[in-house]
């Protein structure tokens, strides 16, 4: 089966959404950024948003699209870890003598997809045990078990994010939300369902209720598809980014360590921080929330040239971040409720979205990057490019360095595309001779 054939199959269910999406001037619509580019990428998703947005009808779609490979919990706050343990086999779990039978019981789990509906009405230890799931893995007696299928598991959940705008019991806390790779809010205007939709979805059935699943198990073909994805070339220039938003971004000019990290939890009111930057503002992103969106940046390519399109690779990255960092933890809660009236979208728009001082900054050194990057994997280093860089300390120096020591690195130890780029070099010096 085709990559084609697999997406026009995820193309097929009742959860309605045609709202158009624009990542990396490429338009998108709601499924392709909700359900086909995170099971692409095995993508943990979390979905907030009020009552009657569509959340019981994707979950229904995605079990359909699992089958039996699919385990499905209903937050509660009597929900006990055992009864989590049970859906995925192994109820048996407290009579496991030893590791030997707890492998020979975990080999027989095959699940690959985990939903959780309402889940912060579950108590804080089952959406712990519940986010390891959809990650993958059982925990016990200090050991990491794998589960799902040749590698694969992907996780979705629905609830709230513990802000007062919605019913919940158990808050999500932030290092519980980081290890969601996207959060999508799917009431916000620019992901919730077309005037259109709402026409269609309600001229459509009679019965109020949400349909129950419908078994379509193309599993397979989803594993298939991740499995061809996960052997695509990717490009250095967004893991470089990455140390930018996690290295570059934790600096602070005026306070000894010159680090938001080393200042704690109130970073943001710390004395001697400006407020005329994003100092106060924007938290280093954590690996993990960088790494989510060059993976959903990856998956949105691949969809995109699957259509004879091609997206601008570094504004797409940026724009996946726009569905990783917002409800993530690093946005100050002081900026976003008294700059944006408590808008996450619109704060992390005004710090990395298109028309943001900081997205024209990275833009305008990414050819320079690019070029640095070339000559660094050849072993080189070129003390001009450095320069324009980083010139002094600040937000772009831990970049410079990354490059530098990369080279140095490459100098020693040289690759075979390193060996071929400096004779690309020596060739391109003897034609100017």
């Amino acid at each position: 089966m085709t990559l084609k054939d697999t997406f026009d199959k995820l193309d097929a269910g009742r959860y309605v959404n045609t709202r158009e999406i624009i990542m990396g001037g490429i338009p998108y619509n709601a499924r392709d950024i909700i359900l086909k580019a995170p099971l692409l990428a095995g993508l943990n998703v979390y979905l907030v948003g009020d009552t009657g947005e569509g959340k019981t009808e994707l979950a229904n779609d995605l079990i359909g699209y699992f089958g039996d490979n699919s385990c499905y919990m209903m937050g509660r706050p009597d929900f006990e870890p055992s009864e989590l343990l049970k859906q995925v086999n192994l109820g048996k779990l407290k009579d496991v003598k030893n590791d030997k039978e707890l492998i020979e019981l975990t080999d027989n789990v095959n699940k690959m997809m985990y939903y959780s509906d309402e889940l912060n009405r579950a108590p804080p230890i089952v959406q712990n045990y519940f986010f390891d799931f959809m990650d993958g893995k059982l925990v016990h007696n200090g050991k990491i078990f794998r589960l799902g299928k040749n590698g694969y598991t992907v996780g979705y959940a629905s609830g709230n994010l513990g802000n007062g705008e919605y019913v919940g019991v158990s808050n999500s806390d932030r290092a519980l939300l980081d290890r969601m790779h996207m959060i999508i809010k799917l009431d916000y205007p620019d992901y919730c369902t077309t005037e259109l939709d709402d026409l269609r979805i309600f001229s459509g059935k009679k019965n109020p209720r949400a349909s129950m699943p419908e078994n379509k198990d193309i599993s397979d073909s989803i594993l298939a598809m991740h499995n061809e994805f996960g052997k695509k070339n990717v490009s250095m220039i967004l893991p470089l980014l990455g140390v930018y938003l996690t290295k570059g971004l934790d600096y602070v000019e005026n306070v000894e360590k010159h680090s938001k990290r080393a200042l704690g939890s109130r970073w943001a009111e710390t004395e001697g921080i400006r407020t005329d930057t994003d100092e106060n503002k924007i938290h280093p992103l954590s690996k993990r929330a960088v790494f989510g969106g060059m993976v959903l940046a990856y998956s949105l390519e691949t969809i995109a040239k699957e259509r004879g399109q091609n997206p601008r690779i570094v504004d797409l990255f940026l724009d996946s971040l726009r569905l990783t960092v917002p409800f993530s933890g690093v946005l100050s809660p002081t900026y976003v409720d008294m700059a944006h009236n408590g808008d996450a979208y619109s704060a992390f728009d005004s710090l990395l979205g298109a028309d943001s001082q900081n997205r024209a900054e990275i833009i305008n050194k990414v050819d320079v990057l690019e070029e640095a990057l070339l000559l660094a994997e050849a072993g080189k280093k070129d003390d001009a490019l450095l320069q324009d860089i980083a010139s002094q300390e600040g937000k772009w120096m831990p970049v410079r360095n990354a490059i530098s020591t990369y080279a140095d690195v490459q100098a020693e130890n040289p690759t075979e595309k390193g060996k071929q780029i400096q004779e690309f070099i020596a060739e391109a010096h003897k034609s100017k001779k």
